[in-house]
């Protein structure tokens, strides 16, 4: 059992770019990006791909709820899910959701007008549940009761944030969507400083980075790397390529435990519990 000083994880949608359903995908899942984060009573969620809409159908159990999420940019990928999330559309619910301010509008703008006629035929919802949208910058501290979270700059087109979500001592950091050069981000070290856990893009292998330099995303040297440097403890693989499938990511997830046992690819219904 876990108590109200626990920070819990669990992971709803791992996968990147477009979900990936089939028989070879079973064991990591298809759905993509969706974390869920329990800081005793605070509910964070990280990301809205198709994910969250079982998360949202478990969240039901719990109505009327308060809800914290967090965007970490808005492509599609990370949105996606976001017209299915059933809580929505409840009575008596508060969401607060929070993304990177873009010249292209406001996060209520953007997020509305994925659900705005020709693509999806219900607007966002206003009238049941209460939406309060807050557009943040790199670099911003949001605190929720005894909860800190710091925004940092990822390096992804279009911008992308990375969070640090700190409660007491407990700290995990969600980094994905972010592309290393040359030498070490010092940005997401910085973030990542003596994590408990830090979940980072492991989309590419090196030989697939060399071909796909400059879309955005890292490999699992990279989030070994910073996982060294930082002093986080566990390193959890996110973000997976829709090529990977299950073999792939079981024979991966072997290769990066021969320098890092404690690290881990990320799976649907993977709960872990600080």
């Amino acid at each position: 059992m876990s108590d109200s000083n626990d920070l819990i994880v669990r992971v709803w949608g791992a996968r990147g770019s477009t979900p990936t359903p089939g028989p070879k995908t079973i064991k990591y899942g298809g759905n993509t990006s969706c974390l869920e984060v329990r800081c005793g009573k605070d509910i964070i969620i990280l990301d809205a791909g198709t994910g969250i809409r079982e998360l949202g159908n478990v969240l039901k159990n719990e109505l009327p709820i308060n809800v914290h999420i967090l965007f970490s940019h808005l492509h599609w990928d990370h949105i996606q899910g976001f017209p299915f999330f059933k809580p929505f559309y409840a009575s008596g619910c508060t969401f607060n959701l929070y993304a990177e301010r873009k010249s292209g509008g406001t996060l209520e703008e953007l997020l509305s007008a994925q659900m705005k006629y020709p693509y999806f035929p219900v607007p966002i919802p206003k009238s049941l549940s209460k939406l309060d949208f807050h557009d943040i910058y790199s670099n911003q501290e949001i605190i929720i009761n005894d909860i800190k979270i710091t925004a940092y700059r990822a390096n992804h087109p279009d911008g992308c944030l990375a969070y640090r979500i700190q409660y007491g001592n407990k700290i995990v950091v969600y980094a994905t969507d972010t592309e290393h050069n040359d030498e070490l981000d010092r940005n997401i070290c910085k973030a990542s400083e003596d994590a408990d856990v830090l979940i980072y893009d492991s989309n590419f292998t090196e030989e697939e980075y060399k071909i796909y330099k400059g879309w955005g995303h890292s490999t699992w040297n990279e989030g070994m790397k910073i996982s060294r440097e930082s002093g986080a403890k566990k390193l959890i693989l996110w973000h997976h390529d829709p090529a990977h499938d299950d073999k792939f990511m079981d024979d991966l997830e072997k290769t990066v435990q021969l320098s890092l046992p404690n690290a881990q690819a990320a799976y649907e219904g993977m709960k872990i519990v600080i």
